[in-house]
């Protein structure tokens, strides 16, 4: 049953007869309409089934995931961490103590919006909820991301390049494409270890041509076009046939001109560095190299990021407290 409970509140894709899924669902939602809890179930995610369920009906899933990463980041910073840090994901809570940590996750597939991935809009959102708060101090961006979709990233760009309190990148495993093209914004950028690798900056498109096997099995695909419409899906008709110059020219190489502007903007040791160079045709790197190429500061552990974290926070403050004093002199 514990083994259950954990596969049904994981967030994990999960393949299942129809008996099995009915057991599971009589097991979860009982027919006297009570959830039964188990104590395991919050000692292990910090949440019970129940405040998830409630949790989620204001939030996302991906918010959901991302709410029991805190709650264990939390747990482990208590247990390594002797100064006292505020890190939340409760943007708009003026309650907060001063100097409290914006926590952004940004993990697995980018997608520009989704309730079970991460959504590029609802990190703007939080952001500029988190500006708006007094008590929120600095933004922290925990990363571990392939990269995903390009839409609307120029946009998020144009809000992380607005924020006026720092932010601190914190990556593990992978920082790569769209997941750098968020990344970047941080004043400081640390990995966790010596084997996470970050950049693979660039622009592609990718997607499979299904007709032939469709044809194979006596599927025909019928369409037809107005006559004035000769030109639509062209695009995508020409890339299935192998003629890409189009899609490339007028598509991809503008993303990717974006994206290499950003970069150089953000990360002052890439900023001169011609087209042509690895870095910016979509390498990518493990930690030694990219400090060494300017693309990550360092390595740090979790609670030493959150720390330093703290301390660009408590530095804004004290600064914008005295230019006010200055202000009213």
């Amino acid at each position: 049953m514990k083994e259950l409970q954990s596969l049904l509140v994981s967030g994990k894709p999960l393949f299942i007869t129809i008996d099995g899924f009915r057991q599971a669902m009589l097991a979860a939602f009982p027919l006297n309409g009570k959830i039964q809890e188990k104590p395991e179930i919050k000692a292990t995610f910090g949440m019970s089934i129940e405040e998830m369920l409630a949790y989620l009906d204001t939030h996302t899933w991906y918010q959901l995931e991302s709410h029991l990463a805190l709650l264990e980041i939390l747990n482990t910073i208590k247990q390594e961490s002797s100064t006292p840090i505020t890190l939340t994901d409760e943007f708009s809570d003026e309650q907060l103590p001063e100097n409290s940590i914006a926590y952004h996750r940004v993990f697995d597939t980018i997608m520009s919006d989704s309730y079970y991935w991460f959504s590029s809009k609802q990190l703007e959102a939080d952001l500029l909820t988190a500006e708006a708060n007094p008590q929120i101090s600095c933004h922290f961006l925990h990363i571990n991301s392939p990269g995903g979709e390009a839409w609307y990233l120029d946009r998020l760009s144009e809000t992380l390049r607005s924020c006026e309190k720092p932010i601190l990148t914190f990556y593990e495993q992978m920082c790569c494409s769209a997941g750098y093209y968020i990344g970047c914004h941080g004043q400081r950028i640390y990995a966790m270890t010596q084997n996470d690798y970050v950049g693979c900056i660039g622009t592609m498109c990718s997607f499979y041509d299904f007709e032939p096997y469709f044809a194979n099995l006596g599927i025909k695909k019928v369409e037809a076009k107005a006559t004035k419409s000769d030109l639509k899906n062209k695009v995508f008709d020409d890339l299935r046939k192998g003629k890409d110059e189009q899609f490339v020219k007028d598509i991809l190489d503008p993303m990717n001109a974006q994206f290499l502007s950003e970069v150089r903007s953000q990360r002052s040791k890439i900023a001169d560095l011609p087209d042509d160079t690895p870095v910016l045709r979509g390498e990518t790197f493990y930690t030694p190299q990219a400090v060494e190429l300017g693309l990550t500061d360092g390595c740090k552990t979790m609670v030493e990021a959150i720390e330093e974290t703290s301390t660009m926070g408590r530095e804004y403050t004290e600064a914008k407290k005295l230019k006010t004093a200055v202000y009213n002199i």
